[in-house]
């Protein structure tokens, strides 16, 4: 059946076969630039078959082309997309491209987000042919040596959230990453559903008598050779305080198994010094830098 492969093809679901046939693109597109392409094994093995998500491109057999769409929930979408290095300038990831085009516009998506990482010449230079606008810039940072602050005010409780929770964590989402907040709460429910994906609250009270205030959120999710954090927001009210500190202190030391050789890594906005020199002064290092650019639908 392999040999009988050729053009595009829409997944809902992802077979075994072709996870391993992207794995080797992955690994074949690394190697070509040192990349650091980031994909998250654990979602497309889970793909639901609800949606389009996974747009592949084959010649005579051999998969040389591989787009992937976050979720299709939302006005924003975020895209990352990969050209075998021999099969490059021929118009494959156009081709790809579009096919997400008709999607999204089905879907009523508003704008299409593609990662490309900073140090992928051959990438730069496809946004730049396929005039598709520069929006922002983000770090992947790692952790090294984890090096703990010994501050603790135990006024603050971190702990899982569930449902219950889904409006305040989009409000302060909303407010720290300046986004929509009607779509934030539908990536917030979206991500919910996923099982490697878990969710904290941080409340701010000083007795049992007080009324708990949100004061951050924060999620983490399992890969096979990683755990992140994302979505890390604390509000404005609470920030200096050292409590965005304790919450990335506590979330390290409930995920981090030391004999374990996942690493932890989280992602900051590359004009956000403020959170950068938090995340170095736990023992964070900068691993690579995505680019983000912006096609409107």
């Amino acid at each position: 059946m392999q040999e009988q492969l050729q053009g595009l093809f829409r997944r809902q679901t992802l077979t075994a076969t072709e996870i391993d046939h992207i794995r080797q693109l992955v690994r074949c597109c690394d190697q070509y630039e040192n990349l650091h392409m980031r994909i998250d094994w654990s979602v497309l093995k889970t793909r639901i078959g609800q949606d389009i998500r996974d747009f592949l491109y084959y010649e005579a057999g051999e998969l040389v082309g591989y787009l992937c769409v976050e979720s299709w929930d939302g006005r924003e979408v975020e895209l990352l997309g990969m050209v075998h290095p021999d099969y490059r300038r021929r118009g494959i990831f156009k081709a790809l491209l579009q096919a997400v085009v008709e999607d999204g516009r089905l879907h009523k998506v508003q704008r299409l987000i593609l990662i490309c990482e900073h140090a992928s010449l051959s990438g730069q230079q496809a946004m730049q042919a396929l005039r598709i606008a520069y929006d922002s810039s983000e770090h992947e940072m790692e952790l090294g040596v984890f090096k703990e602050s010994g501050r603790f005010d135990d006024r603050l409780s971190l702990h899982k959230a569930d449902m219950r929770d889904v409006e305040a964590m989009a409000e302060m989402q909303a407010r720290g990453f300046g986004s929509d907040l009607n779509s934030t709460r539908q990536q917030l429910l979206y991500r919910m559903q996923h099982p490697d994906s878990t969710f904290y609250i941080a409340t701010f009270g000083e007795d049992e008598t007080s009324c708990e205030e949100p004061v951050g959120c924060l999620r983490t999710v399992y890969d096979e050779d990683s755990i992140g954090i994302y979505g890390f927001a604390v509000l404005p009210a609470y920030q200096g305080r050292g409590y965005g500190r304790q919450m990335l202190e506590e979330v390290i030391r409930l995920v981090r198994v030391p004999e374990e050789k996942r690493r932890i890594m989280l992602e900051v906005d590359i004009n956000n010094t403020r959170a950068k020199h938090l995340y170095e002064t736990a023992g964070f290092w900068l691993v690579t830098t995505y680019d983000y650019f912006v096609l409107d639908l």
